[in-house]
């Protein structure tokens, strides 16, 4: 056997940084969309039944981000109500997207064990976002439809309307969902990148040297050993883990010893448990049945020891792996 060390990169998963990509690229559309606004009017108008009210023309640009926003609220008195439209004109003067806007502002009084006070509440905003798939010229108006008050009373009066054009506006109402779910996508891609893979070995047992066999490997299949150690509160600040590797044969061909820090766990101030975990990783070039054997030194203090092996594993980063090739003979020449 040929057993080398080597840090690669060729096992990396990479679904967290692209879910990681989307959450940067929604947080930042939320915090610097304003950035990509540009007010292109802002005035006040009145509008009659009669005909539309025609705006002055803008040139309505295709871009990647963002949208054209209208925006039109009407100031009305208490107690009335309007329906009103705001139109998109062509070149040709043909409305080629509007959207509706039933309009009201109303107050009262009420009453209740006694007491009373009075209310107000009010609708009066509408709005239309468009997004050009050309650059063309366009024309706003705003249509009154009908007009009233609370009473019944159909109104023939003006209607004060304040406009505002808007270009480049990103609607933050659909960002803030997009944000939660890519932040979730990007918390659970995290989460089961280091568990994908086959779990081959999976052997606890109330001592300290658990050990088991299965079929791993394969030229482009990580392997991952890792080792969990619980332990009672007498347990040194540092353990001993010695892991071995044998061949379908019962051969050993590696065996390393790695330092084991461990964890003090607390309660009220003192020490109920300590843990501590150490993993690393191996290129087992040929398929074949693998045993795997883990002895922790000093074992006085060690309740619990759990041996794992994940067969096709990825990484969240580079990192350093035993490659292990079977050793090929060379051939004498005749």
């Amino acid at each position: 056997m040929t057993i080398e060390t080597q840090r690669t990169s060729r096992f990396i998963d990479p679904w967290p940084y692209i879910a990681i990509g989307s959450t940067v690229l929604v947080f930042f559309a939320l915090s610097h969309g304003y950035r990509f606004q540009k007010t292109l009017l802002s005035t006040t108008v009145s509008a009659r039944q009669e005909e539309p009210l025609q705006l002055q023309t803008l040139s309505l640009k295709r871009q990647l981000i963002g949208a054209l926003r209208i925006e039109a609220k009407a100031k009305i008195p208490l107690n009335r109500w309007v329906t009103y439209e705001i139109q998109l004109l062509d070149g040709q003067g043909q409305p080629f997207a509007s959207a509706i806007k039933q309009a009201w502002n109303e107050s009262g009084t009420w009453y209740d064990d006694g007491e009373s006070g009075t209310w107000q509440d009010d609708d009066l905003l509408g709005g239309l976002d468009v997004r050009a798939k050309q650059d063309e010229m366009v024309t706003i108006a705003i249509a009154v439809l009908e007009y009233g008050d609370t009473s019944g009373q159909v109104l023939d009066q003006p209607v004060p309307f304040q406009v505002t054009v808007q270009n480049g506006v990103i609607d933050t109402r659909y960002l803030w969902p997009g944000l939660v779910g890519t932040l979730c996508l990007t918390l659970m891609t995290l989460y089961a990148a280091p568990l994908t893979g086959k779990k081959a070995i999976f052997k606890t047992i109330n001592d300290s040297d658990p050990s088991d066999r299965a079929i791993v490997g394969g030229a482009n299949r990580l392997v991952r050993v890792r080792v969990d150690v619980k332990a009672d509160e007498t347990s040194p600040s540092k353990l001993e883990v010695r892991l071995f590797v044998k061949d379908s044969y019962g051969e050993e061909i590696y065996n390393r010893s790695f330092p084991l820090p461990m964890n003090y766990l607390k309660n009220n101030g003192k020490i109920k448990r300590a843990t501590g975990k150490v993993q690393t990783f191996f290129l087992l070039e040929s398929r074949s049945s693998y045993g795997f054997s883990v002895e922790v030194w000093p074992d006085a203090s060690v309740d619990r020891t759990t041996l794992r092996v994940i067969d096709g594993n990825r990484t969240l980063q580079s990192v350093e792996v035993v490659k292990i090739s079977p050793t090929v003979d060379t051939p004498l020449m005749p």
